[in-house]
């Protein structure tokens, strides 16, 4: 590489590692559209310790309680199989830095980078990352190098504690997204800023650019509902075996669950491609998660969703993600939604359009 390519390089950092659908496929999502821009970018592997204590594969030898060698027990065989095909996809697909375990670290790299961008997820979620300022660009001398894309705080508002911090760090950025309108309120009131608003990474890509990438699950070679949901809420799964009985059509649910139900097919380790395509094929699909409702209006799917207890803060980006296309219709309260009143997709295809071009012009301007 020489010096020039250095100068011209994107460095993006996130939660790369994490095993979650919505955190790979929307760093894979930004590193390819900016790839489709014409720049080069390289995710910076940067090592949180509260995040990598989390996702790490289960082991034996770390079973300390009843309750632990039990979870162990039941979901490590497919929690472990998961974890694999996450680690084997980000080799394949994203170009990675070496190693980072602290900003001091990065800090002595700052000169092969062009700029920096954090994002998308909840990077600025102290609850999450354990208050990591890394992921708000702190090793970062050079202010004209620091941008965000669709960052997301992830929590309605900011202690007192950690206040200035963000406010110290947040000022210096020379360009500002956010993912949801909550948290450009939290930039001004920071601040004093406004920040954009702009699509979520997953939605700059078509649908056909994912449906390059699924990869053949584990369905059954049946027409299928297709529940991808935190926690089990009843709600969710009255309305999925509603809608089954009306229809027919097996119920598939993405989870590593000990629980089980003869009436439900499960899918245990799903890797990002074999998600992809589980939401490419479902008839229906009921969920209570972002990057569920992401996927479902981006294939164009009949879905309904559940917002999360209020007590989590996080239905904002929901909220705002559903006003946007005209989609509020779709949130459930009891079993028994309607589903004869089907999306016409027509109108919400054209907004998608619109702010598609809005955000990739704002990535854009990032990158040139």
């Amino acid at each position: 590489m020489n010096k020039g390519e250095k100068k011209r390089t994107i460095g993006i950092i996130t939660y790369h590692r994490a095993i979650n659908y919505g955190a790979i496929l929307q760093l894979y999502a930004l590193q390819k559209k900016i790839k489709d821009l014409g720049a080069k970018s390289v995710v910076i592997d940067y090592r949180n310790k509260k995040l990598e204590n989390k996702h790490k594969k289960m082991k034996l030898s770390e079973c300390k309680k009843v309750k632990d060698f039990a979870r162990y027990l039941f979901l490590s065989k497919h929690y472990n199989n998961k974890y694999d095909k996450f680690r084997n996809f980000s080799s394949r697909y994203f170009s990675l830095s070496e190693p980072f375990y602290n900003a001091l670290e990065i800090k002595e790299k700052e000169k092969e980078y062009y700029r920096f961008i954090t994002g998308s997820d909840q990077v600025w979620n102290y609850k999450i990352n354990g208050m990591d300022t890394t992921y708000l660009l702190d090793f970062v001398r050079d202010k004209n190098k620091k941008a965000s894309y669709a960052a997301s705080f992830g929590v309605k508002k900011i202690p007192e504690e950690y206040w200035q911090k963000y406010k110290d760090l947040l000022k210096d950025f020379s360009f500002l997204s956010v993912r949801e309108k909550q948290g450009a309120q939290l930039l001004k009131d920071l601040i004093s800023r406004e920040a954009e608003v702009v699509l979520d990474p997953t939605l700059l890509l078509s649908k056909e650019e994912w449906y390059n990438l699924a990869k053949k699950s584990f369905k059954p070679h049946l027409k299928y509902i297709l529940v991808y949901a935190f926690g089990r809420s009843s709600n969710i799964f009255n309305l999925a075996n509603h809608i089954s009985k009306k229809t027919g059509y097996k119920i598939v649910y993405i989870s590593n669950t000990y629980n089980k139900n003869l009436k439900i097919y499960y899918v245990k380790s799903a890797g990002p491609e074999e998600f992809l395509d589980l939401f490419k094929n479902a008839e229906y699909i009921i969920t209570n998660s972002f990057h569920g409702t992401a996927f479902s209006i981006n294939f164009n799917k009949q879905f309904f969703i559940e917002m999360l207890p209020e007590s989590l803060g996080v239905n904002s980006r929901l909220e705002d993600l559903l006003k946007l296309f005209g989609l509020q219709n779709r949130i459930i309260t009891s079993s028994d939604a309607d589903i004869i009143n089907e999306i016409n997709y027509e109108k919400v295809n054209t907004i998608l359009e619109i702010e598609r071009e809005k955000s990739i012009n704002f990535l854009k301007n990032i990158i040139s």
